[in-house]
């Protein structure tokens, strides 16, 4: 499996390290890891897949009984969360240089951390990867558009439903 291009919050990488491992010893990939906290407590969301697809319900209630333990002894938010494991259904976020890859020619969404020639979302067919960058030939300014792997925030695969 590829690493990952696009970096997490330190929060998120933490919990992701920790994880991972044990997500695939059950089979599957963790695709996108979301931490997020308040006064109130916090929350958990993981995406999974199994590679290749197809994950159904029982798969994640199983991924999700499986990091209870695991949870319970790291305890990522010293105090209450929600833990949420879902699929990363047809948008799925992409994370990893095999995920770009495997979306060339596809219509794509990414989101930049800062503005680049005033815009900071693209939105367009993925034309280009390399260990560095992908070009898209975006939409919204009609042009193809380089955009550095370190620069991006987050990106997912939109599916086109037309």
């Amino acid at each position: 499996m590829s690493a990952r291009v696009i970096r997490l919050e330190p929060a998120a990488q933490k919990v992701c390290e920790l994880l991972e491992p044990h997500i695939e010893r059950e089979g599957f990939e963790l695709v996108w890891i979301e931490c997020k906290r308040s006064s109130k407590g916090g929350l958990l969301r993981l995406s999974v897949d199994r590679p290749g697809g197809g994950v159904t319900l029982d798969d994640l209630e199983n991924v999700s009984r499986a990091l209870d333990g695991v949870l319970d002894v790291y305890d990522p938010f010293a105090g209450s969360y929600v833990l949420e494991v879902s699929s990363p259904g047809v948008n799925r976020p992409l994370s990893r240089l095999s995920d770009f890859e495997a979306c060339r020619g596809e219509r794509v969404r990414v989101y930049l951390r800062a503005p680049q020639g005033g815009q900071k979302n693209f939105l367009g067919r993925l034309a280009v990867v390399s260990a560095d960058a992908i070009e898209i030939d975006d939409e919204f300014s009609r042009q193809r558009q380089r955009l550095e792997l370190s620069e991006i925030k987050a990106a997912n695969r939109e599916y086109d439903f037309d």
